[in-house]
């Protein structure tokens, strides 16, 4: 695989990373704030996390078998 490809999926992986932290900051709030919230809305943000991290686990995958690769 080449640097380009690296590069890219390192980017990328940044990214998932940056909305994993927001949307695990505002289940965070949402759940602090001692107020009732919508189950649904729970169930939404807690789909969103786990989509999100999943697309995470699979770049980092990616990028150690690229690791592995060049060894």
């Amino acid at each position: 695989m080449s640097d380009i490809e690296e590069i890219k999926i390192l980017a990328e992986l940044e990214t998932k990373g940056e909305l994993l932290r927001q949307y695990k900051n505002q289940f965070r709030q949402m759940c602090s704030k001692n107020k009732l919230i919508k189950s649904s809305t729970v169930l939404e943000l807690y789909d969103k996390i786990e989509e999100i991290q999943r697309e995470y686990e699979h770049l980092d995958n990616k990028l150690t078998l690229m690791e592995y690769n060049l060894i």
